[in-house]
């Protein structure tokens, strides 16, 4: 499964977008040196800092990484290599770290089961999004390959230290726990309690824990010279839903962007910054840094939820079954994975139910789909949603959720496709009957909701009737579960979070880092008040 390899925390946003649309987009029209020389002419001269600002900032790096390991608990291991860098010189990282083809067939697997959602609208375009919502701001970063963190030649050192907290935070627990191992989830990174079977929705859940823990020190650094800290101020982190706070995340994020980027672009930054002052909170220092280092949340689930990460909730395995017998021949997997207690929210908000999208999606007890593709479409066309069937179960903590979550599925449908047409369900004459069922008939065939007495709700969107209802049928029929994951599609378990897979592009890194940063800044201004 496919994992970003390179932590690119870098607040380098207009230099990532144009690694990460050369590797991304099909249209070649445009190549990597046309952008860039668009680059520079659309930004200033480069402005060089004088000796004395270098030497002032370069050793400034051991004091903010002394602040770091007192305020962590976790120790120095190695002293940080540290180089200044000019434009060309991050422009050259960027674009020989991200630029490649391997990237291409994810990315669009992943786009195009979003839009088979509804998360993204069918006619939208992530790629131009991110060309005209990716900033120009910049600031220094670490590199986990060659362990260095490089400090930028035309950013006043003053402007720069705050955020090296953030960065050398990030070189810290790369010392301790190999962060490029750990993001893995590999059971063999250091400090890790985990076996290979133990992790579920890592990715997303790990992110979190990273930049949870860099966003607490970076609040703690600017909160320093007032004598004040998290942990002494624990109300601080709350006030991230106050309108103030969340004015700087729509300023960001912008109104026009689909609620899955809102919602994962500030989730790692914003909920693990709550995550982590709960930790802080109820556990101390030692498990907010290296005792969630041992064991960390399995998914966003236990992050939005910090108790059932505290408590170490157990959930039933959530899959969808093997559908090979019956879908033989005609059909190949096409996409795997999970949705997430994230995506719920996120989808509901997007589709009218802001009021109790946090109320629902609180109930979430686990998510898992597949998307198959018709073997009889055309091999060299580039698919489209009308190309993918869908199966999708989700199970719930109580009847109530469950029939409040199918019945927001189903009065979506009619948003999410041109058509709707509101069918009777097929009487069910088997032994085993959903406690409720719907079917609305779409342009890209039929869909069937239904909600269980197991509290869960099954849907399929697509299939042919008679497949469909063998495709709801399997599901409760105790069949063996089986991964349905195409070898060529990146995906060999239900272990991604679908909205999270965002963050598999670079730019939307830079997208989520940049309103992070910003959060925390208004968080901190308004402590001095």
């Amino acid at each position: 499964m496919f994992r970003c390899c390179h932590r690119l925390c870098a607040f380098v946003l207009f230099y990532s977008y144009l690694a990460c649309s050369a590797a991304f987009s099909q249209d070649n029209s445009q190549s990597l040196a046309d952008m860039a020389r668009k680059m520079r002419k659309d930004t200033s001269d480069e402005v060089r800092m004088n000796d004395a600002d270098t030497k002032k900032l370069l050793d400034s790096v051991d004091r903010i990484f002394a602040f770091v390991v007192e305020d962590t608990g976790m120790p120095k291991r190695a002293a940080v290599k540290r180089r200044i860098v000019g434009k060309a010189d991050v422009e050259k990282f960027m674009t020989g770290r991200l630029a490649r083809e391997e990237y291409t067939q994810r990315f669009a697997q992943t786009e195009l089961s979003l839009r088979k959602f509804g998360f993204l609208p069918r006619d939208f375009n992530l790629r131009e999004f991110l060309v005209k919502s990716t900033g120009q701001q910049v600031a220094g970063y670490y590199d986990e390959d060659t362990k260095t963190i490089s400090l930028l030649n035309w950013v006043p050192a003053d402007h720069q230290q705050p955020i090296l907290a953030h960065e050398l935070t990030h070189a810290l627990q790369d010392q301790n726990y190999d962060l490029k191992m750990w993001m893995r989830g590999t059971p063999q990174a250091k400090g890790s309690k985990e076996n290979a079977s133990s992790h579920d929705d890592g990715a997303v859940a790990r992110k979190a824990v990273v930049e949870g823990q860099a966003m607490v020190v970076y609040l703690n650094y600017l909160l320093a010279p007032m004598g004040r800290n998290l942990e002494d101020t624990p109300g601080l982190i709350y006030q991230m839903e106050e309108p103030a706070v969340k004015a700087v995340q729509d300023s960001q994020l912008m109104h026009a962007a689909p609620m899955i980027m809102r919602e994962s672009g500030t989730f790692a930054y914003q909920q693990g910054l709550i995550f982590e002052g709960e930790l802080l909170h109820k556990g101390g220092k030692k498990m907010a840094f290296a005792g969630v280092f041992a064991r960390p949340p399995r998914n966003s689930h236990e992050v939005m939820m910090p108790d059932a990460y505290i408590n170490s909730e157990k959930l039933p395995t959530v899959a969808v079954p093997d559908m090979s017998q019956f879908l033989g021949a005609d059909y190949e997997a096409f996409d795997s994975g999970s949705i997430g207690q994230l995506d719920v929210c996120a989808l509901m908000k997007q589709y009218g139910e802001r009021r109790k999208a946090d109320e629902i999606s609180s109930a979430w007890q686990g998510g898992a789909y597949v998307a198959f593709r018709r073997k009889d479409k055309s091999a060299d066309a580039a698919p489209t949603t009308a190309d993918l069937d869908l199966v999708y179960v989700s199970r719930w903590k109580t009847p109530q959720a469950a029939e409040s979550f199918a019945r927001f599925y189903t009065n979506a449908v009619s948003q999410r496709y041109q058509t709707a047409t509101v069918e009777d369900p097929p009487v069910c004459a088997a032994s085993k009957c959903p406690v409720a069922a719907a079917q609305i008939l779409t342009e890209e065939g039929p869909v069937i909701v239904e909600q269980w007495a197991d509290n869960s709700v099954v849907v399929s969107e697509s299939f042919e009737p008679a497949l469909a209802a063998k495709v709801q049928t399997a599901v409760h029929d105790g069949v063996m579960h089986a991964r349905n994951s195409s070898p060529d599609s990146g995906y060999d378990s239900f272990d991604d979070e679908l909205g999270f897979r965002l963050y598999e592009i670079p730019a939307f890194q830079q997208f989520g880092e940049q309103v992070g940063i910003e959060i925390a800044r208004e968080l901190a201004a308004r402590t001095a008040h």
